[in-house]
């Protein structure tokens, strides 16, 4: 306890400036000041008063002062507040601020009388000097203080930290009334120490703390906790070499705070000091005592207890590791990668049975993979196309792979067994006529066929094979059957058919490498001439033969068939009248039949080989010379017409005609005359010319067409209303190889799809059926070209300019051309059913 002689009464600087203050008095703020609402640092703060900033005050209050500033007026703690000299033409003051507390003297002498303390920083007037001492004036007191504790500038503020909760005493006695109760860590201004005690000043309020319950350094606060994950070393500052202020176990808990660079200052059981960052986690940590596991799945080794945290490596499904710790879900082991963090889910306490590994595939597509086998099962993610896998097993449709999601089940379809690159999507074209597979061999099942030239587009390759989608839906082709250009089509300017096994050349000439023979009878796509040869299409490919071995009419083979003249007739070049002579056949002369081609029979005779009408032969032998004008026998014979035919009054195109009377019609041969028979027809009597008749019924429905009367019939019976097959006027219905599929309701949309399905039905099964072309809708479907426009296209039926309507546009039927006798007779592809 201060002596009452020795502890006058404080004075504070505040109450010295304002001691003259009467009713507004200019003031200096010493630093930045809040203007408060009233007279309590607890109040509302309106707004900050600058440094050095002149104010107005008008009262004061227990240590603050009542200051306007600006359009505000609050309240302002007095002791940071300074006297604004008064404006004069006297002399100007000097100032100057005590650097510690002093007793202010009477003389200059420190056994001088006091008249008052003065508190560190409070600003007085120098008056003068006398040897070591100097006179000021401060408020309305005069007096003396030693020089060397006045300084031209106030000190700086000087403050303390409470280290625990304390109260701030009236006096230096724990005795003393209570100013104010100061909490651990609070901040007060240090204003001088007298023994034992300091005298501080907070929130207005000045006492006596003992000075061992403060602190020259603010406390450290706390921001977090920590645990040990090792033993570690606590460093006095951050950094290996400091001094070591003791070891810590792994998994003691820690209060953090702060960091500097990779160190953490922390609150240890050997006190405050540093560790590596590294070696500390922000959860609970539980050391475990090396204690295996293995890896239930491919797992990345990482840096800390954080899915974001560094990847360190990998860990591989079935790796063995050893436990030494765990936090929040997450393990920190021991393995071939280092030390590091894996979650804890993700480890087995057993060796897991690993599956065996009996091949690799590829996906061919986007695919879920699955948990198991079932695609309402859980979905593991999604491989892309082209990513290699292991294979474990299959069940059914499904294999059991193992993919960058983990091991699950894909469909078996989705995968190829050799390595497959996705294409993006890149055009290609036929380079031949090529078959469609399922997969990637040439024994998997056929899709249907490619068509040499069609467009495809590629998605996919693996091991020589291109996955292709096309107008027959995705599969594979070989690849050396594509080209990345589109094929210069040769354009088919006619058709023709081969009278003799025939050579294909690659080019036109003898000499040149033959691509294989055909047999007669083969029709052809003929795409030009030059000198004595023709570029045809061939089941062989496209080559060069002879012309002179074609013929431009359907040609069918006959099997050296002997035949007989049933008059003189004329051996031609070709099957027409317009054809040179090669010479006269005798009547009843024998020929060898070759074959036949509009109602012409290719013969060897004495001759040679040449063409005979085939109204002129006769396939028996005959008993008797017959006369060249036989005379009308009482016993009825008949003849077949070879075209439609004009029926006339008389024997001669001078005679009226009676009409038409059609291709293949049966007429009862009654006499000849002048080379015309006298018939009975469907249309009466009358005479047509013998080169138009036939001994026996020329033209019939031919194997293809009834093939695909009979494949229509059976599947498609409720769509149609009725089938057309021979009749004049066309080339195809003449030779019995077109018929007409009449389309029922062909105007409704229904109709319209039950032809589509029809025709779709035709092109798959082209190849079992003989189909050479369609057309349907007004539109024409070839092999080299596709669906292409038919009446607006200026090449197809110009016979009907100026007659279009639904039936000669092929609206209301579907047109079927075939070859005749060219069906594989293999299984239907029901496709276009489902």
């Amino acid at each position: 306890m201060i002596p009452a002689a020795a502890a006058p009464s404080i004075i504070s600087a505040q109450e010295v400036a304002l001691a003259a203050a009467v009713k507004t008095v200019s003031k200096k703020t010493i630093q930045n000041l809040n203007l408060r609402q009233s007279a309590s640092a607890s109040s509302k703060s309106l707004l900050v008063i600058p440094k050095n900033a002149t104010v107005k005050v008008s009262a004061t209050s227990n240590g603050w002062s009542k200051t306007s500033y600006g359009n505000k007026t609050g309240w302002v703690s007095a002791k940071f507040l300074t006297n604004v000299p008064a404006t004069s033409t006297s002399k100007t003051k000097t100032y100057r601020y005590l650097s510690s507390y002093q007793v202010l003297r009477q003389s200059p002498s420190s056994k001088a009388k006091s008249l008052g303390a003065l508190q560190r920083r409070t600003k007085v007037e120098r008056l003068g000097t006398s040897g070591s001492w100097t006179k000021i004036k401060s408020g309305s007191k005069t007096g003396f203080v030693p020089t060397n504790q006045l300084k031209s500038s106030a000190p700086a503020v000087a403050y303390r930290w409470a280290k625990t909760k304390q109260p701030i005493y009236k006096s230096t006695s724990t005795s003393s009334a209570k100013v104010a109760i100061l909490a651990a860590g609070a901040k007060v201004q240090w204003l001088r120490n007298y023994g034992s005690w300091s005298s501080v000043s907070v929130s207005g309020k000045t006492g006596w703390i003992q000075s061992k319950h403060l602190g020259a350094t603010a406390p450290l606060k706390v921001i977090g906790s920590r645990w040990s994950i090792d033993t570690t070393i606590v460093r006095a500052t951050p950094s290996s070499k400091a001094k070591s202020l003791g070891s810590i176990p792994a998994g003691q808990k820690l209060s953090l705070y702060s960091t500097s660079g990779s160190w953490a200052k922390v609150k240890t059981s050997k006190g405050i000091g540093w560790v590596p960052v590294s070696s500390v986690v922000a959860t609970a940590y539980k050391p475990i005592s090396s204690k295996s596991y293995w890896a239930g799945a491919n797992l990345a080794l990482k840096s800390a207890n954080s899915s974001g945290s560094k990847s360190m490596g990998s860990i591989a499904k079935g790796q063995k590791v050893t436990a030494i710790g765990t936090s929040n879900g997450w393990t920190r082991i021991k393995s071939s990668k280092g030390t590091g963090w894996v979650p804890s889910k993700n480890l087995l306490a057993k060796a897991p049975v690993v599956e065996k590994v009996i091949g690799s595939r590829w996906t061919t597509d986007k695919t879920v993979v699955r948990a198991t086998a079932s695609t309402k099962a859980k979905s593991l993610g999604t491989a892309y196309a082209g990513q290699k896998m292991s294979l474990y097993s299959t069940s059914g449709s499904w294999s059991k792979v193992k993919t960058a999601k983990g091991a699950g089940w894909v469909p078996t379809s989705s995968l190829v067994t050799t390595a497959y690159t996705p294409i993006s999507s890149k055009s290609y074209w036929a380079t031949s006529g090529t078959t469609l597979r399922a997969s990637n061999t040439g024994s998997s099942k056929s899709l249907g066929s490619l068509a040499k030239g069609q467009k495809v587009t590629a998605i996919g390759s693996a091991n020589g094979w291109t996955r292709v989608k096309s107008s027959k839906g995705t599969g594979w082709v070989p690849t050396k059957h594509l080209s990345s250009k589109a094929p210069v089509v040769d354009k088919v300017i006619g058709t023709r058919w081969s009278m003799d096994a025939t050579a294909v050349r690659t080019t036109a000439s003898s000499s040149a490498k033959s691509l294989g023979t055909i047999p007669a009878g083969q029709k052809l796509s003929l795409y030009a001439t030059s000198g004595s040869w023709s570029k045809v299409k061939t089941s062989k490919g496209t080559g060069w033969v002879p012309t002179s071995t074609l013929t431009n009419s359907a040609y069918a083979v006959i099997a050296s068939k002997p035949y007989w003249a049933t008059t003189n007739v004329n051996q031609r070049v070709g099957n027409s009248v317009n054809t040179k002579s090669l010479g006269v056949l005798s009547t009843n002369e024998k020929v060898t039949a070759l074959g036949s081609a509009n109602g012409w029979i290719r013969v060897k005779s004495r001759l040679g080989t040449g063409w005979v009408s085939g109204a002129y032969l006769s396939a028996s032998k005959p008993s008797l010379p017959l006369p060249s004008d036989p005379p009308a026998t009482p016993n009825a014979s008949y003849r077949w017409t070879t075209a439609s035919v004009n029926l006339r009054t008389g024997a001669g195109t001078q005679y009226a005609s009676k009409g038409v009377v059609a291709l293949g019609e049966k007429v009862t041969y009654l006499k000849t005359s002048n080379g015309w028979a006298n018939v009975v027809t469907s249309l009466g009597s009358g005479w047509i010319k013998d080169d138009y008749l036939s001994t026996k019924a020329t033209v019939s429905v031919q194997p293809d067409t009834q093939k695909v009367i009979n494949a229509v019939k059976d599947r498609f019976a409720d769509s149609i209303s009725a089938i057309y097959t021979l009749r004049s006027g066309s080339i195809g219905h003449s030779s019995g190889k077109a018929a007409d599929l009449m389309i029922r309701n062909y105007k409704t949309a229904t109709g319209v799809a039950n032809g589509d399905k029809i025709a779709q039905f035709l092109l798959d099964n082209r190849d079992q059926l003989g189909v050479s072309y369609l057309i349907w809708q007004d539109e024409i479907w070839l092999p080299t070209t596709g669906w292409t426009a038919y009446s607006t296209s200026g090449k197809y039926g110009n016979q009907f300019t100026g007659n279009w309507n639904d039936t000669t546009r092929h609206m209301d039927h579907v047109h079927v051309e075939v070859y005749g006798n060219a069906a594989n007779n293999k299984p239907l592809d029901l496709s276009a059913l489902r």
